[in-house]
C-alpha cells in the first residue's frame, strides 16, 4: 500500500468520527473563548481531531498546542497517531514529552504531554508564553496534576492583568472531558461554554457474574476467573476481539502466561462455535510497556484470529481500540490512596466505581452492539462499588504539588481555587513534610533547598536524598537508586514454581553481591552489573531481570545527573564534607531523605514506625532483609503495601544515632503556623484556633534540646528491649483484628 494511499483511508476514517461534523463551529468557539469545555464520549475523536482542526486553522502561528494527558502511555501513542495521519515524523511537527522521555524539537507545533510535564513548565513560565492553545483532556479522571493545572490556570488566566503578562497573543484554554460533570467545570471556569459532542455509541449487554461478591473486597485472587471467562467468550462468542480488565503489571503478565497456555489446548474444529476464528492474539497493555510493544495493541489482527487485549484501566478511558466487541471487567482497579492506618500514600486494589464500570462496558459499543461480562455479582455492584471515583486530590498526598504552588508564589494554599477541595489535614501535612524536609521554613516561605527540590521530577524525600549525596560529592551512589526506584519493578517474578525458584536463587546472589543486607545497595549494585556488562540484556535474561525498566533506569539516571549538573553551577549549592566508609556515607544520605519512614523493632519479627502513626510493620518477603529480623533493629523503607498486614518493601537497616538529630523534626512543629497567611477574611473558628495558639505560646516553652533527649532516653537499646514484652500484646492484639495500633 503507497504512502498516499493510507493517508486517503485515515483521512476517510476521521471523517466519520461523530467530531467531524463539527470541525467548523469548534475551531469559531475556541478562537470566541478564553476558556471552552468540550464533552464528548471517549471515541469520539476529540483528543486525535481537534489539535489537527486547530493547526489547520492556524493556531500554531503564535505558538505550539500543547495538550496533556493523565496517563503517559495515551500520551506517546495518541502523539505517534497524530503525526501518522499527519504524515510527519513523530519528533517534528509532533511530539510527545513524558516524565524522563522528551521527543519533541524547535519545530514541534503539537505537543502532547503528561500533565506533570506541563506543570513543571509552568514553575519555568508562569505565562506559558511558548502555547498559543492549551487543551486539558480526560479532565473527568480527575488526576491530581490535572486538577491543579486546572486551578493555575482559572488563577492565571481569569485576572486581565496576569493573562498579557509576558505575552503577545492572548492564550485559549480548552478543558475536554467525558460527559460527567461539565456544568460543574463550566461553574468553575466562569460559566464558560460548553461544546457538546453526540457520541456515537451502539448498544452493549451487561452480565453480572458469580465470582466475586462483597465478601471478597479484599482479596486480589481474581485472575484466574478472568482468564477462564476470557477462554468461555472466545470458544462461545461470534467473531470479534476481547479486552479484558485487570489491576496491573504483574497480574497482567500472569493472565496472559495463563491464558496463552490454556489457549494452546483448544480444538478449533470442535471447540469453538465461529469457525471464522482460528487463534487467539494475546497482548498484555499498561503504562511502563515499551513504545513498539504499545503500537501493537491498534494494528488489526492477522485473518481469522481474535485479539485478546488484558490492560489496566488506561483502556478504559485514555485510549480506543478498534475492533473491541467483548469487555471483561473484573471490577477491580489499583489506586494510589491516603492510608491512614501508616500515614502514607500505598497503591491499593478497590472495587471501581459504578462510573468507571459503565466507562469499561461503553468500550464494547463502539464500532458494532457489544457484550460486558462482569466477574462480579449484583450484589457487589450495590454494596461494594461507590457511583463515582474520587478525585486524586481528596485521597492522596499532596507534599510534591504543595512545594510547586509555593514555588510559584502561591502561598495560601489552602484557598487555592481547587476544583474539589482537599481535606485541610491532607494540605497541614503536606506542609509539615516540607518542612521536615527543610524545603519550607516555620513561616511556610520556601527556603533555597525548597527551590532545588522542586527542580526534580521525584518524590521529595528521594530527592532530599540525592541532594545531600550531591552536596556530599557522592552523586554517583543515589542517582542510580533514585533512577531504578522511577522505573517499574526490575526484578522478574515467573509464574511457574521452578523457574520462580531459579529467579529467587538469582536475586539471592544479587543481593548477597552488594555486600550488605540492604534493598537499596541491591539496586544500586544490579544497575552498576548491567551497566558494566558486555552484553547488557543477556546479563539480565541471566539473572531474572526486566532489561527494558533497567533500559529505562540508565536513561533516567542520565536525565537526573543532567539537572543536577545545572543545579550545581548555581553559587549556593551546598557542600558538606564527611568522614567515614562509603557504605556508611550510602546509608546516612538515604536516612536523610527517609528518615520519615523509620522504623524499630519491637517483638520478634514485628517493627514498629517512629512516625506518629506507630504502625506494626513487618518486612516484606521479597526483601534481602526477610528472615533476618533478629539481627535489626532499626530500619528505614522506600514503600508499603497493604494486605492483611502491613508490609515494608526496599528496606535498609540504620542506626538509632544516624536519625536521632532528625526525629524530634517529625513532632516539634505546629501545622498550623505553617499555614499561617495573611488572608482577607477570618472566620471565628479560625480566631478561636490562633488564640489558644498564642495562649499555648505564652505556656514555658520546651526546647528541641528537651525534646531530643526525651526521644533519646525512649529509644535507646534498653528501653528498645524493655518496651519489646508490652509491645507482645499490642502485636497479638494487632493480628486479631488486622488493624494499626499506636505505640505507647
Amino acid at each position: 500500500m503507497s504512502k498516499s494511499t493510507r493517508w486517503d483511508s485515515k483521512d476517510n476514517e476521521s471523517k466519520h468520527l461523530p467530531i467531524y461534523q463539527h470541525k467548523t463551529k469548534l475551531v469559531q468557539a475556541v478562537r470566541d473563548n478564553t476558556f471552552l469545555v468540550v464533552t464528548g464520549e471517549t471515541g469520539s475523536g476529540k483528543t486525535t481531531q481537534l489539535p489537527q482542526y486547530l493547526y489547520q486553522a492556524g493556531f500554531c502561528k503564535d505558538g505550539k498546542i500543547g495538550i496533556t494527558q493523565p496517563r503517559r502511555v495515551a500520551a506517546i501513542t495518541v502523539a505517534q497517531r497524530v503525526a501518522q495521519e499527519m504524515q510527519c515524523t513523530l519528533g517534528r511537527d509532533v511530539g510527545y514529552q513524558v516524565r524522563f522521555d522528551d521527543c519533541t524539537s524547535q519545530d514541534t507545533a503539537v505537543k502532547y504531554m503528561t500533565d506533570g510535564c506541563l506543570l513543571r513548565e509552568i514553575l519555568a513560565d508562569p505565562g506559558l508564553s511558548q502555547y498559543s492553545v492549551v487543551i486539558l483532556d480526560e479532565v473527568h479522571e480527575r488526576s491530581l496534576n490535572t486538577d491543579i493545572l486546572l486551578g493555575l490556570l482559572k488563577k492565571i488566566f481569569t485576572n486581565p492583568a496576569k493573562a498579557t503578562k509576558g505575552r503577545s497573543f492572548p492564550l485559549k484554554v480548552v478543558v475536554m472531558s467525558a460527559t460527567l460533570e461539565t456544568d460543574k467545570l463550566s461553574a468553575f471556569l466562569g460559566d464558560c461554554l460548553v461544546f457538546a459532542i453526540p457520541g456515537r455509541t451502539f448498544p452493549v449487554t451487561c452480565t453480572f457474574g458469580s465470582a466475586v461478591g462483597p465478601k471478597d473486597i479484599e482479596s486480589t485472587a481474581f485472575a484466574p476467573q478472568v482468564v477462564k471467562m476470557a477462554l468461555d467468550v472466545h470458544t462461545s462468542e461470534m467473531a470479534g476481539d476481547i479486552l479484558v480488565f485487570l489491576t496491573g503489571q504483574s497480574e497482567i503478565e500472569r493472565a496472559c502466561d495463563l491464558l496463552y497456555e490454556k489457549a494452546e489446548s483448544i480444538d478449533y474444529r470442535y471447540d469453538v462455535q465461529d469457525q471464522t476464528v482460528e487463534g487467539l492474539l494475546i497482548l498484555p497493555l499498561y503504562g511502563s510497556m515499551p513504545t513498539d510493544q504499545q503500537r501493537q495493541i491498534f494494528q488489526p489482527p492477522p485473518p481469522r484470529i481474535r485479539k485478546c487485549v488484558v490492560a489496566t484501566n488506561i483502556a478504559a478511558t485514555s485510549l480506543t481500540i478498534n475492533g473491541i466487541k467483548y469487555i471483561i471487567d473484573s471490577g477491580f482497579v489499583k489506586q494510589l490512596n491516603h492510608n491512614s492506618r501508616v500515614g502514607m500514600d500505598i497503591l491499593e486494589v478497590v472495587p471501581i466505581s459504578k462510573s468507571e464500570a459503565q466507562q469499561r462496558a461503553g468500550r464494547a459499543g463502539r464500532t458494532s452492539a457489544g457484550k460486558c461480562f462482569r466477574i462480579y455479582t449484583k450484589e457487589f455492584w450495590e454494596k461494594s462499588m461507590p457511583e463515582y471515583t474520587v478525585p486524586e486530590i481528596q485521597r492522596t498526598s499532596l507534599t510534591a504539588v504543595i512545594l510547586t504552588l509555593k514555588c510559584l508564589g502561591v502561598h495560601d494554599v489552602i484557598r487555592f481555587p481547587y476544583l474539589d477541595c482537599p481535606e485541610e489535614r491532607f494540605i497541614l501535612e503536606a506542609l509539615k513534610q516540607l518542612y521536615q524536609f527543610d524545603a519550607i521554613d516555620r513561616r511556610g516561605r520556601v527556603t533555597r533547598l525548597g527551590e532545588l527540590m522542586v527542580e526534580f521530577p521525584l518524590h521529595p524525600g528521594l530527592t532530599r536524598a540525592v541532594l545531600k549525596a550531591a552536596s556530599l560529592g557522592c552523586q554517583d551512589l543515589l542517582l542510580p537508586v533514585a533512577a531504578m526506584l522511577s522505573v517499574e519493578n526490575i526484578f522478574i517474578r515467573p509464574g511457574h514454581p521452578e523457574k520462580q525458584k531459579e529467579a529467587d536463587k538469582k536475586h539471592r546472589g544479587l543481593a548477597n553481591k552488594s555486600g550488605s543486607m540492604n534493598d537499596f545497595a541491591t539496586l544500586l549494585s544490579v544497575f552498576q552489573s548491567c551497566k558494566s556488562s558486555d552484553r547488557p540484556s543477556v546479563w539480565c535474561k541471566d539473572n531474572w531481570i526486566h532489561w527494558r525498566a533497567l533500559k529505562s533506569a540508565f536513561s533516567v539516571e542520565t536525565q537526573l545527573q543532567e539537572i543536577l549538573l545545572r543545579l550545581q553551577q548555581v553559587q549556593d549549592f551546598p557542600v558538606e564534607t564527611f568522614d567515614g566508609n562509603k557504605s556508611e556515607l550510602f546509608r546516612r544520605c538515604l536516612c536523610t531523605g527517609y528518615f520519615t519512614n523509620v522504623a524499630r523493632r519491637s517483638v520478634g519479627k514485628v517493627f514498629c514506625t517512629m512516625d506518629g502513626h506507630g504502625s506494626m510493620v513487618h518486612i516484606h518477603p521479597s526483601s534481602s532483609l526477610f528472615d533476618q529480623e533478629a539481627e535489626l533493629n532499626w530500619v528505614i523503607f522506600h514503600d508499603v503495601l497493604v494486605t492483611s498486614r502491613v508490609y515494608i518493601r526496599t528496606v535498609c537497616p540504620i542506626r538509632y544515632e544516624w536519625v536521632k538529630d532528625l526525629l524530634p523534626k517529625l513532632h516539634e512543629v505546629d501545622v498550623y503556623e505553617l499555614s499561617s497567611v495573611a488572608r482577607e477574611e477570618v472566620t471565628d473558628e479560625e480566631m478561636i484556633k490562633w488564640e489558644s495558639r498564642e495562649a499555648a505560646k505564652r505556656q514555658p516553652e520546651v526546647s528541641t534540646e528537651d525534646v531530643t533527649k526525651k526521644l533519646e532516653k525512649r529509644n535507646n537499646e534498653a528501653t528498645v528491649s524493655d518496651a519489646r514484652a508490652p509491645l507482645a500484646f499490642e502485636d497479638m492484639f494487632h493480628n486479631m483484628y488486622h488493624k494499626g495500633i499506636f505505640c505507647k
